[in-house]
């Protein structure tokens, strides 16, 4: 399984509701969450699959921002 990070212009459950349809297709219901308390607006993926060209697709398609965030489990002493 791959766990990617993307940085987005998410703001609240509002824009949650223009997206949420699209994101529950693509990748299941249980496979996205958003972390809107983060000053990044975090979307947390978890795929079998590479899919950032997707999820990144789908986010600009309704007019949110969205960019992958490169990460390493080293930071997390994991």
């Amino acid at each position: 399984m791959n766990v990617i990070i993307f940085k987005t212009s998410v703001r609240d459950r509002y824009d949650l509701t223009a997206i949420k349809n699209k994101m529950d297709d693509l990748l299941g219901a249980k496979n996205w969450s958003f972390a809107l308390e983060d000053e990044d607006k975090i979307l947390r993926v978890v795929s079998a699959k590479r899919c950032v060209a997707a999820v990144t697709r789908v986010l600009k398609t309704y007019g949110f921002f969205c960019e992958e965030m490169p990460y390493s489990l080293d930071e997390f002493k994991v």
